[in-house]
């Protein structure tokens, strides 16, 4: 019950906090130097599975598309050993299906939270092994960029969880995740 009323939560204020964002609003959360992880990828990961909703709640492995007009779905989950420490790092590919560029300077940091309690996990910034830099630059329409983001947390222990990338929601269990 506690897991649902947060989601509940956190549904409700990544809606609030980003309903007004589009490409030349200003960002609405403290932006900090990015670089782009990857661009223009052409693996078969990279080929999104359609977007099944255009609003709401998805399950881990849909592709969601968000208020921004933003495309994007969970590429990989994987527990990696980083500088500083093991940590869960989670890829995520983004496609610009709209006609207006958009500017990266407007990507939020994604969220994650886990368990019953809704425990936040702590977001690991190394650019040098190549996450949490999230989008620099701008996105032209048709175009995608790959971004990776750590969290502080093991994989096991994402079962539930929610990950909250602007307006989009993921919630499931993660800790099995593969694609």
């Amino acid at each position: 019950m506690r897991a649902r009323q947060f989601a509940a939560v956190a549904v409700g204020a990544a809606v609030c906090a980003l309903s007004a964002c589009t490409a030349d609003d200003a960002p609405t959360t403290e932006v900090q130097p990015m670089t782009v992880v990857a661009s223009e990828e052409t693996s078969a990961a990279s080929v999104p599975p359609p977007a099944t909703k255009t609003r709401g709640l998805y399950d881990p492995a849909e592709t969601a598309v968000g208020q921004s007009g933003l495309a994007a779905f969970i590429v990989s989950v994987e527990e990696v050993n980083s500088q500083e420490g093991p940590v869960t790092v989670i890829t995520l590919q983004i496609e610009n299906i709209t006609d207006d560029v958009w500017n990266g300077k407007n990507w939020t940091t994604p969220t994650v939270v886990y368990g019953d309690g809704g425990t936040p996990a702590p977001h690991v910034k190394s650019p040098s092994e190549g996450f949490g830099d999230g989008v620099q630059g701008l996105i032209p329409p048709g175009s995608r960029q790959t971004v990776k983001h750590a969290y502080k947390v093991t994989k096991a222990q994402l079962n539930p969880a929610v990950v909250t990338a602007g307006s989009v929601l993921w919630q499931g269990d993660f800790s099995k995740f593969h694609r």
